[in-house]
């Protein structure tokens, strides 16, 4: 071996070692930048409820959603949440935290063409994709100061930012129980992809620190499993904290149901007796004074006793008294001037004689597009007749049936017409000029 070729060799020998020191220090350094990244602070922007925001993909002023006050105590404790957890999201089922089908028809106009496709790219589907995506969606409301990955709309693009939510705003949330959708201003939202610890939040401009904001109690949520999608969600009442309400999945609330139990109430060992406080129901129609009760998890009773005067149906006195405090799911008596309550007026069915019904004490509507008249309060019913638009109907009652939507509006309220045949039918209540929602569940 002559001497140049051996100083080749220890040339590439040294270059060699010098590579495999330099993968070592990189790898090195690879794995010290993780466990830095992991510890490493995340910047967070607050979002304010009730705040406008600053470049929103919906004009707050067009009224798409609107947030609640949910009061300063916070009901969980913060950290990692499942989407589908008891108690996460609350809920009303007198109003209405967000209008699904005004953020179609935003995004499907086609003047708003730009704004959809980046609407639909941050969550990752197409445009075809955003009615049936919507459509699936359900309205809640937050009950913890929660972390998400928010995006405004920013010279025609949607731009990401790690946001803190505030307890109170209005959300839709997807098949999974993850906060897809800010009600007030059409943002899409996507999980926040840290640890809560690491989050550094900022309160500046109109985002001010809120006084119910509390570290320890910011919640960071994780879908559930693609295999096992929720069915119904368990909100807390916003309204009655001591109440709760089941959801079913893509429904607005027209048909939440009462549950029996607190949603929101945390177990700890050593509570399985919790009481409650018993509301003041007196000098209330029996009817509701049952409802204010079995919604918050009350069994109820009647005995009936002397009137003095008051309205039949009137509830006279209950035991136990208002403010007592009692186990959950006691039973309450409650005692009733004699004779039929006032309120409680039974909805004759679809198919009842037509001789109660008469124009003179009908509820006269006009009709708002052709619609099929059937048998009973569902849309897979027998059609019997049609309405036709701008013709006036007498209509006598109206009840719940299947959740139809037609005409931007959706309603689970079916309307009892009186045809020129002498018979009854049932329309949507969407169908008609004069829709019932608007004014509440009305009596036959």
């Amino acid at each position: 071996m002559d001497m140049k070729r051996a100083q080749r060799i220890r040339r590439t020998a040294v270059a060699f070692a010098a590579i495999l020191v330099g993968l070592a220090v990189m790898t090195t350094g690879c794995i010290g930048g993780k466990v830095a990244a992991q510890g490493a602070k995340v910047a967070v922007r607050a979002v304010a409820r009730g705040v406008p925001t600053a470049a929103p993909f919906f004009e707050e002023a067009l009224r798409l959603g609107t947030d609640a006050l949910v009061g300063e105590t916070l009901a969980l404790g913060g950290g990692t949440r499942k989407g589908d957890q008891p108690g996460l999201y609350g809920g009303s089922r007198r109003s209405r935290s967000c209008d699904k089908n005004k953020l179609v028809r935003f995004l499907k106009d086609p003047a708003h063409r730009r704004k959809a496709v980046q609407w639909a790219t941050a969550q990752g589907m197409g445009v075809d994709e955003i009615e049936g995506f919507v459509k699936k969606l359900t309205p809640v409301v937050l009950r913890n100061d929660t972390l998400v990955r928010n995006h405004d709309y920013k010279k025609g693009k949607a731009v990401g930012f790690d946001a803190l939510l505030e307890a109170g705003i209005a959300v839709l949330v997807d098949a999974y129980g993850k906060p897809a959708v800010q009600c007030s201003c059409g943002n899409p939202l996507g999980t926040f992809e840290h640890d809560v610890d690491s989050a550094d939040v900022t309160f500046q401009d109109k985002g001010k620190k809120w006084r119910a904001y509390d570290p320890e109690k910011v919640v960071k949520i994780e879908p559930v499993a693609e295999e096992r999608p929720v069915t119904a969600y368990e909100l807390v009442d916003i309204e009655d904290e001591d109440a709760g309400l089941e959801r079913r999945a893509g429904t607005d609330g027209a048909q939440d149901k009462p549950l029996r139990d607190d949603p929101g109430a945390e177990k700890v060992p050593g509570t399985e007796n919790a009481e409650a406080r018993v509301p003041a129901v007196t000098d209330r129609p029996v009817q509701e004074a049952t409802q204010i009760l079995e919604d918050r998890g009350f069994r109820v009773q009647t005995n009936d006793g002397l009137s003095g005067g008051a309205a039949p149906g009137t509830v006279l006195d209950q035991d136990p008294a208002a403010e007592e405090q009692v186990p959950h799911g006691a039973t309450v008596t409650l005692t009733v001037a004699p004779g039929p309550d006032p309120a409680r007026t039974e909805s004759p069915s679809p198919t009842s004689s037509p001789t109660d019904l008469t124009d003179k004490d009908a509820t006269v509507m006009t009709a708002l597009a052709d619609e099929t008249v059937r048998e009973s309060p569902s849309s897979t019913s027998p059609g019997i007749s049609s309405v036709a638009a701008g013709d006036r109907y007498p209509a006598t009652c109206y009840g719940h049936g299947e959740t139809t939507t037609a005409h931007g509006s959706t309603s689970a309220l079916w309307v009892r017409l009186g045809l020129k045949s002498g018979g009854l039918g049932w329309v949507t209540a969407t169908a008609l000029q004069e829709d019932p929602a608007a004014r509440g569940l009305g009596q036959c």
